[in-house]
């Protein structure tokens, strides 16, 4: 019988009734401000979820919602998309390296927070919200650390740091997390796990501009930003910078390289990705019925612009679509596209996913964005990939490296380059092989990714930030983190071991030289 008693928690557990305790329904603010519907998808999933499940949720977001959620509130900054295509065009950062991009970017991100923070959206939001609080807040952690101030205002509740991408540098070391330069490539290079020796130091070289850039420039810039909207106040950036509960990042080693992680980083994958497709529109859908010979499908994202893109490779690219036998699809953002070929179609905007679950499709021509690269998995449509900004030229050498697409730069793109790596994805079976086995692994980690942050995200509200999973290295500086002083303590130990070791063989050999002497000196009568 007692027996019986000590094994009853695993029998309710495995028969799903001994569960954790419930957590009550919680205020959670979601603040996610970058201007790009790619970014936000991620976030919407996690949000609308945790509002289906009871929880107050309000989100600071340029993406409204299109159809309202019971329990879920927007604060529109919707304004955010003109300002911010006004300071930055991504089309021309094709042939700039990433961490250059970040420093070009930092300027833009500044006075994007500063619009934002000014707004009467985000004012209307405090003067509702400033003395109810929120229990748990959703961070972008991603150059906008001047909302920190505006999380100190709502009562500075625990933090959930939350990415739209893999994570850099910057966003490991404030949770932590181990990042090394010989094994990880940053998400700010363009390189694969199988670094040469001089793509490693390329790679620290970049990992160390970052860390500059990101913690020198942008949060000096950031403080003085938040300073100006809430006073003296709130702490240092930096400090709430390493405050975090919680790191999820919206990428999964499936689409990215297996490396160690702490228990409070969570790698999610295909947030947003639909497992349910939608009926296209009956035009669209009897066009790539009919395509006899496959579609290619063709978009840059919804940050980089096909109208913006250099006339010459524009023409190249028309010119290589007109020699295929197949149809290709292509989200053009301009009414007409001169110059457009019978096989080719264009539409300003596109049901991305939908398309790619046709069975016509057969290649994906994308910037590399990280959400066009889970969906096309999710769908195994072979990829071709020409990156532009961020983590694109990373995503892109992802595909190379496993074999289920190729990388073609902008500045490497012609009429016949372009028009030989499609031949080559589209006669290749090898490369859909590929492509379905690596859907295959992708699939199963996608199946649990939602439920898994949710689980997270209810665990940290249960244990009020759950402060035990901090990282101890957050408490140790740079220079113990490196055991650079462990290392100096040793290289003295040993310096003062060879000097001990010097004084006492001189010693020894002082104490030696005497007791030869008296024989010398009788020799020397001797001789005389």
């Amino acid at each position: 019988m007692g027996a019986l008693i000590a094994r009853l928690p695993l029998l309710l557990l495995a028969l799903g009734l001994w569960l954790p305790a419930p957590t009550h329904a919680a205020r959670i603010l979601g603040i996610f401000p970058t201007p790009s519907i790619s970014h936000q998808l991620p976030y919407q999933a996690v949000m609308k979820e945790l509002a289906l499940r009871g929880h107050q949720i309000t989100v600071i977001s340029p993406d409204p919602l299109k159809e309202p959620v019971a329990n879920y509130t927007d604060v529109d900054i919707s304004f955010s998309y003109e300002y911010f295509r006004q300071v930055i065009t991504f089309a021309d950062m094709s042939e700039v390296d990433p961490v250059t991009m970040l420093e070009m970017m930092t300027p833009g991100f500044i006075k994007l927070v500063d619009k934002q923070l000014s707004s009467e959206q985000i004012k209307d939001f405090l003067r509702y919200n400033a003395t109810q609080g929120f229990d748990l807040v959703f961070f972008e952690w991603w150059g906008y650390e001047a909302f920190f101030g505006l999380i100190h205002a709502v009562g500075s509740p625990p933090v959930i740091g939350i990415l739209s991408f893999g994570g850099s540098i910057v966003q490991f070391r404030s949770i932590g997390n181990p990042h090394n330069p010989a094994v990880n490539p940053d998400v700010f290079t363009g390189f694969s796990e199988k670094m040469t020796f001089w793509e490693r130091v390329q790679n620290l070289i970049a990992m160390v501009r970052v860390t500059r850039q990101w913690e020198g420039v942008m949060f000096h810039e950031h403080e003085k930003l938040m300073r100006k909207h809430f006073g003296s106040a709130p702490p240092p950036v930096y400090d709430t910078s390493r405050n975090l509960s919680l790191l999820i990042l919206c990428n999964h080693w499936t689409l990215e390289y297996p490396r160690a992680l702490l228990p409070n980083v969570l790698q999610l994958t295909g947030l947003h990705v639909r497992e349910e497709t939608r009926p296209l529109p009956a035009d669209l859908q009897a066009w790539l019925d009919g395509a006899e010979q496959g579609v290619v499908y063709f978009s840059l994202g919804s940050n980089v612009m096909s109208k913006d893109l250099p006339p010459e490779k524009l023409q190249a690219i028309l010119r290589a679509l007109a020699r295929l036998p197949q149809r290709v699809l292509w989200k053009f953002e301009n009414d007409e596209l001169p110059g457009r070929p019978p096989n080719v179609r264009v539409a300003k905007w596109l049901p991305q996913q939908d398309i790619l679950a046709h069975p016509n499709v057969r290649v994906f021509i994308t910037q590399g964005g990280l959400q066009s690269f889970q969906e096309a998995v999710y769908h195994a449509v072979p990829l071709l990939g020409i990156p532009f900004i961020g983590d694109q030229p990373f995503n892109v050498a992802k595909m190379a490296a496993a074999g289920v697409g190729e990388r073609l730069p902008l500045a490497d793109l012609t009429e016949d380059s372009l028009l030989a790596a499609l031949r080559r994805l589209l006669h290749d079976p090898a490369s859909r092989e590929r492509m379905r086995r690596f859907s295959g692994v992708y699939r199963e980690h996608k199946a649990r990714s939602l439920e898994t942050a949710l689980w997270w995200v209810e665990y940290v509200l249960r244990h009020e930030g759950a402060p035990h999973l901090r990282a101890a290295s957050l408490r140790l500086a740079w220079y113990e983190l490196l055991l650079l002083d462990v290392a100096a303590a040793v290289a003295l130990a040993a310096l003062a071991a060879l000097l001990l070791a010097a004084f006492a063989l001189r010693r020894l050999w002082r104490a030696l030289r005497p007791s030869t002497a008296p024989a010398h000196h009788a020799r020397l009568r001797k001789d005389q």
